[in-house]
C-alpha cells in the first residue's frame, strides 16, 4: 500500500466509527390499532419490537395496558373497544444500575400477577421502591405495600425495595385478659382463648386495618383475624 494512502484510510475508519456511534440505536414507529365492535384485534408491526407505549387514546372506551391492550414481539393487541395510537420500537432502554444488596435492600416479586408476601426478620418502619424491575408500574397502596414484618406485592409488580427497620425487643408477657392475634401473609388465622363473653380491640399493630366483622372477629372459644390485621385484644372470659 502506498505510504500516503494509509493515513487517509485510518482517518476514514475513525470517521466511520464516529458516524456509527452517533447513529440512532433504535427505530421508533407509530401504529394505530382499533378494537371494532369491542372485539379482539391484533395489529402486526412487521418487525420485532421490544416495547410499546400508548401515545394517544382515540376511543371512548378506556385503553388500559394488560387489560384492554398489550403487545408482544410481533405487534399490538386491543380489545373491549380500545382504540389508540401506539409508539413501538426495537430498543429497550438500558437497565437501571444494579442495587448493591444489603440489609436495607430486598427484592419482592409478584409472579403470574399473584399476591406475594416477602417477610423480614426485623420490624419495618418505612419502605420505598429504589429500582423497579417489572414492566408493570409498582404503585404504593395499589400493587405493593408494607407492614411490620414484610412487604407485599401483587398484579405483576417486582422491585428492589429499601426498607428502614428498628430493633423491637421481645414483647412483655401479656396482662391477664390480653391476647395478640396476627393474620400472617394476609391469611385467615384463629387464636384460641378459651370461653369468651366479650372482646375489644385495644391496639392495632398492622398497617392493614382491623375492622370488626371484616378483618377480625370472635366466637365462643377464640379470636379470628384476616386480610393482614394484627392486633391486641382484651378478652372477657365467661
Amino acid at each position: 500500500m502506498p505510504p500516503m494512502i494509509a493515513p487517509f484510510l485510518a482517518v476514514a475508519a475513525v470517521a466511520a466509527l464516529a458516524a456509527l456511534a452517533s447513529a440512532p440505536a433504535h427505530a421508533q414507529v407509530r401504529l394505530q390499532c382499533e378494537s371494532r365492535n369491542h372485539q379482539y384485534q391484533f395489529c402486526s408491526t412487521g418487525m420485532g419490537i421490544t416495547h410499546a407505549v400508548l401515545v394517544r387514546q382515540i376511543s371512548g372506551a378506556a385503553c388500559i395496558e394488560g387489560s384492554t391492550w398489550g403487545w408482544d414481539r410481533r405487534g399490538v393487541w386491543v380489545s373491549r373497544g380500545c382504540a389508540g395510537v401506539f409508539e413501538v420500537g426495537d430498543y429497550r432502554p438500558p437497565p437501571s444500575p444494579p442495587v448493591q444488596p444489603g440489609r436495607d435492600i430486598m427484592t419482592c416479586e409478584s409472579r403470574d400477577y399473584q399476591h406475594n408476601f416477602c417477610a423480614t426478620d426485623a420490624r419495618i418502619v418505612s419502605a420505598s421502591v429504589v429500582r423497579q424491575i417489572s414492566r408493570v408500574p409498582c404503585v404504593l397502596g395499589r400493587n405493593w405495600g408494607w407492614r411490620g414484618n414484610g412487604i407485599w406485592v401483587s398484579e405483576g409488580c417486582e422491585a428492589d425495595f429499601r426498607i428502614r427497620t428498628e430493633f423491637r425487643p421481645p414483647p412483655p408477657a401479656p396482662a391477664p385478659g390480653i391476647t395478640a392475634c396476627e393474620s400472617h401473609e394476609y391469611r385467615y388465622n384463629f387464636c384460641p382463648t378459651g370461653p369468651i363473653r366479650d372482646v375489644q380491640l385495644v391496639e392495632q399493630r398492622s398497617q392493614a386495618p382491623c375492622v370488626l366483622g371484616r378483618s377480625w372477629g370472635w366466637r365462643r372459644d377464640g379470636i379470628w383475624v384476616d386480610s393482614g390485621c394484627e392486633g391486641v385484644f382484651r378478652v372477657r372470659s365467661r
